[in-house]
């Protein structure tokens, strides 16, 4: 499974990229009003980042949910206590491990995503808080994406 997330995630990437910025802009009009808690949460910490460092966030969930659905998996809305509760899950998990260390659900899918920030929003020149705050970030946006697409999934199976 991890291999064709893989490559839907590549895909994804190329896809993104190869929009033009009222493409993007109109993608991400689509996602604020799908994903209203999620988006909410996004804008809420746009002041903890750099423009560049939001934006690759934003980017970030923009290709999540395209490869999901390119991989037949729609994300339904993700409700509001479920973005609490694995933001809670992911900083209690931060704070207790080393936190240069990552601790992600989806390590190849964390990888792409990162790299392409480091790139995009040349993190690996941010300071090591940065670094952190995104890697989390990150993490939290990836979980939330993954698990209600599984849930989604697993609903859809049940109903069969």
């Amino acid at each position: 499974m991890d291999k064709k997330k893989r490559d839907h995630i590549a895909e994804a990437i190329a896809d993104y990229h190869a929009m033009d910025a009222q493409e993007q802009g109109q993608m991400i009009a689509r996602v604020m009003e799908d994903q209203p808690y999620l988006m909410g949460f996004l804008t809420n910490i746009a002041d903890d980042f750099n423009d560049e460092q939001h934006e690759a966030l934003v980017d970030s969930v923009m290709i999540l949910l395209n490869a999901f659905i390119s991989a037949g998996l729609p994300v339904s809305m993700i409700p509001a206590p479920v973005v609490e509760e694995i933001i809670k899950e992911k900083t209690e998990a931060y704070e207790e491990a080393d936190k240069h260390e990552v601790h992600t659900d989806s390590p190849k899918v964390f990888d792409d995503l990162k790299n392409r920030a480091i790139f995009k929003a040349k993190l690996d020149k941010a300071p090591v808080a940065d670094q952190a705050n995104f890697n989390l970030i990150l993490d939290v946006l990836i979980s939330l994406i993954e698990r209600m697409a599984d849930y989604d999934q697993n609903k859809t199976e049940e109903n069969k």
